[in-house]
């Protein structure tokens, strides 16, 4: 058998024939762009050559501490991929314009690093059942809005996945802010998809939203939507079948948020 590898080896180099080999990044992604972005031409870790098959779309890897109401201009955060399956798993993420430019700045964290300037990718693989890396991500200047983060994962190596997470911009007037709203109360809370009992006072009149939002800032439901007078607002709210998980209860009375966390459990 090895006589007749290395014959085939001869006769392809003698004939000039390339065979090709399979690239591999076990010390990280390459510095190049391979987050499946607009800003990298959708190249992912399934398109170098490193990996086989089709990107395939995927939800709830990328997460962070990120409030629900959105980040505030200057402010870090950390930001944490979690990746599953069997075998060796690494990433690569960025978060970006639609042009590749880089939104905030990046600090690695254990067992990543930053290459080409605005990737945060791993150092080594790791084959444990679920691997999870953390880095910081210093937010941009007030007004830059929504910010995208990019990302494609390796859970071995025919399976890749990429996914955007897209956080907001906290609204520098009225959030959290209690001029308009005190004493917010809500129950069950945990909550096993049950009516949700809620009641707070109205300083003044105005325009209500309430709102779940889950962790990516992502409203989930819509609850309410009208205008009420100055006053007690007490209301019993069916709550659709959701995930288990940590949400967020907002409400908004004119240009005056309060947020609440909900636990949903099954």
């Amino acid at each position: 058998m090895k006589r007749k590898t290395l014959l085939i080896l001869f006769i392809s180099t003698f004939m000039g024939i390339t065979i090709p080999t399979l690239k591999s990044y076990p010390d990280g992604a390459p510095s190049d762009g391979r987050t499946g972005s607009p800003g990298d031409g959708g190249k992912t870790c399934a398109t170098s050559g490193c990996h086989n098959g089709t990107a395939q779309d995927a939800t709830g890897i990328i997460s962070s501490n990120i409030p629900a109401e959105g980040y505030t201009a200057g402010a870090t955060y950390t930001v944490s991929v979690t990746v599953d399956q069997s075998g060796n798993k690494g990433f690569i993420v960025s978060p970006q314009k639609a042009d590749g430019t880089l939104i905030g700045s990046l600090t690695a964290g254990t067992g990543n690093q930053r290459v080409g300037g605005k990737y945060i990718t791993h150092t080594q693989p790791i084959s444990s059942a679920s691997a999870t890396w953390s880095f910081t991500w210093t937010a941009p200047a007030a007004g830059t809005g929504n910010v995208d983060f990019y990302g494609a994962f390796a859970n071995n190596r025919s399976l890749v996945r990429k996914t955007k997470y897209t956080v907001s911009e906290k609204i520098a007037n009225g959030i959290n802010s209690n001029e308009s709203i005190t004493s917010l109360k809500m129950f069950p809370n945990p909550n096993v998809n049950q009516d949700l009992n809620l009641s707070f006072e109205m300083k003044k009149a105005g325009k209500v939203k309430i709102e779940l939002i889950d962790i990516t800032g992502k409203s989930v439901v819509e609850l309410y939507d009208g205008a009420n007078a100055a006053g007690t607002f007490t209301e019993k709210f069916r709550i659709p079948s959701m995930k288990a998980g940590l949400y967020f209860l907002s409400v908004q009375v004119a240009e005056d948020v309060l947020t609440r966390k909900l636990l949903v459990q099954q």
